[in-house]
């Protein structure tokens, strides 16, 4: 069975704080669809456009899988934290929410690794080698590249070319929550210390990764493997 898309509106970082003001505040799902309805109404005049964001912001955070609760819990609480970038909150949520977009992350991290920038043209090349060359994913592909121009994580070179913002994140429990959600994300069965500070899809985000905040929390395992300390989650 081909893997859904999903992400097939550009989203803003507004869009998604309102989506959790809404949550923060307690109140129902159905009462969240619709004020988000009249939210969104104000800058998006199709039904059809309107009905779709509304959906990938309440997949986000409000229909949230049982096993990324506690992530969540996490994200709410940091989400008051003003030294703490909303955009890593979202982030986190987000590549838990849709694999496409961790996918996304993932290619354009490895690259600017490597080189500075990156064209769309490389992108969907790359991202059809793994998903399938699909029309929605073609759609979905430069909707995903509005959305990172909206959080400011990427900007335009020039046409199709682009080029990654970096954010620095000091806060410790904002740290916890980014490994959270790379361990959330099963794409390894343990992590080395180092390789955690260096995952692709956490591209826009510059973090260390200390011993003593592994050690300190309950929310990590760690064990020897051949000779490594390794970490999973708890």
């Amino acid at each position: 069975m081909a893997k859904i898309v999903g992400l097939s509106r550009p989203i803003k970082l507004e869009w998604l704080n309102k989506a959790v003001d809404l949550l923060k505040q307690g109140k129902s799902e159905e009462e969240i669809k619709n004020e988000l309805n009249e939210y969104l109404s104000f800058e998006i005049t199709s039904p059809t456009n309107l009905r779709k964001t509304r959906e990938i912001l309440m997949t986000i955070w409000i229909k949230t899988p049982d096993e990324f609760v506690s992530i969540k819990k996490l994200a709410l609480e940091l989400y008051d934290n003003e030294n703490v970038n909303k955009i890593l909150i979202h982030w986190c949520m987000i590549l838990l929410t849709y694999p496409v977009f961790l996918d996304v992350c993932a290619l354009i991290g490895k690259l600017i690794d490597i080189q500075e920038t990156f064209t769309t043209a490389w992108l969907k090349q790359k991202l059809f080698d793994i998903w399938g060359e699909r029309t929605t994913l073609l759609h979905s592909v430069d909707k995903m590249l509005q959305t990172l121009k909206c959080l400011g994580v990427v900007e335009n070179q020039k046409k199709g070319e682009y080029k990654a913002s970096l954010i620095d994140i000091k806060n410790e429990k904002a740290v916890t929550l980014i490994l959270l959600a790379i361990i959330a994300t099963n794409s390894k069965a343990y992590y080395e210390i180092a390789e955690l500070s260096q995952v692709p899809y956490m591209f826009p985000f510059s973090y260390s990764v200390s011993h003593e905040l592994l050690y300190s929390s309950d929310l990590f395992v760690l064990n020897n493997f051949g000779g490594k300390v390794v970490v999973t989650g708890e």
